[in-house]
């Protein structure tokens, strides 16, 4: 007998009806992803269109039960405002989530929820665009994050010295950040006593320039590091101090033209890592005399 398949006609439905479908579906030990890319049609991307997607948000969130909200994944265009996302920030602490992930497009820079700062629940953070982040006046960020994932645009150093050697709990980092080649010197301190695995990259916006040798620092205090992975397409500067249990280290240095570039802050990174047990070059610093 041949069976005739039919038409998918859920997709067809207007993104109303198909929110209202699913709001009511059951929520118990929930992963909640929420992607604007993929629930809202291409080119509709209005004001209109992304607040009926943000109170579909919410709408789910309130019919989850306390307690019970596993993972909780955002991604946007954008968002209405500091104190939207502060109210699904805090629907999901409330509900003791464990793991958080944030990407908000095309948005000019909010503020992270303070919610989050103190949510003892999290333990696996990933901030995938630019938020204004404030280490509280505790001193303690995100108290039993073990995982963070978090990407920076031209931060100040009020945050890059405190930040990373606030969060007590911290194993895994990856750090994106983006830096301006003659932007105000950063000074980036990774000072921790429970780091295992750090993933490193700098990045820059354009080339096209006179190239000098920018004063951008990364220090790196942490004595329990097993993996170090750099990908680094300005040369800051590094100093490392007592890394003494480093298994795999990768150092990707790419810079479009070494001959204007001293050679020394590649060479100085590489003499700092030679204990470990795994270690991977890429060209560019191969070739640095």
């Amino acid at each position: 007998m041949a069976i005739k398949l039919g038409h998918d006609r859920i997709s067809s439905l207007p993104d109303s009806v198909l929110c209202n479908i699913l709001s009511f579906l059951p929520t118990d030990n929930a992963t909640l992803l929420f992607d604007a890319t993929v629930c809202i049609r291409q080119g509709d991307f209005t004001d209109a269109t992304m607040e009926r997607f943000e109170m579909f948000v919410i709408s789910v969130v309130l019919r989850t039960e306390p307690s019970n909200v596993q993972k909780f994944s955002l991604h946007s265009y954008r968002v209405s405002g500091s104190c939207r996302l502060k109210e699904l920030g805090s629907l999901a602490v409330m509900r003791d989530v464990r793991e958080l992930e944030l990407n908000i497009e095309n948005q000019q820079r909010v503020q992270l929820p303070e919610s989050i700062y103190s949510c003892r629940s999290l333990q696996v953070l990933k901030l995938d665009s630019d938020f204004d982040i404030a280490v509280p006046g505790s001193g303690i960020c995100f108290p039993n994050v073990k995982f963070l994932r978090v990407s920076l645009q031209y931060p100040e150093n009020q945050l890059t010295e405190k930040l990373f050697s606030s969060c007590p709990s911290i194993e895994e980092l990856w750090l994106k950040v983006y830096l301006k080649y003659d932007g105000p010197a950063t000074n980036f301190i990774i000072s921790s006593s429970t780091l295992k695995r750090l993933y490193w990259t700098v990045l820059v916006d354009d080339y096209n320039f006179a190239f000098n040798n920018c004063e951008h620092k990364c220090f790196i205090m942490a004595p329990l590091i097993e993996i170090l992975h750099v990908v680094d397409d300005l040369m800051v500067s590094y100093e490392v101090h007592d890394l003494q249990f480093l298994q795999t280290v990768n150092v990707g240095i790419f810079f479009p033209d070494w001959s204007v570039l001293n050679p020394w802050e590649a060479v100085q990174l590489v003499n700092a890592v030679l204990n470990c047990k795994n270690l991977t070059l890429s060209s560019g610093v191969i070739l640095v005399r």
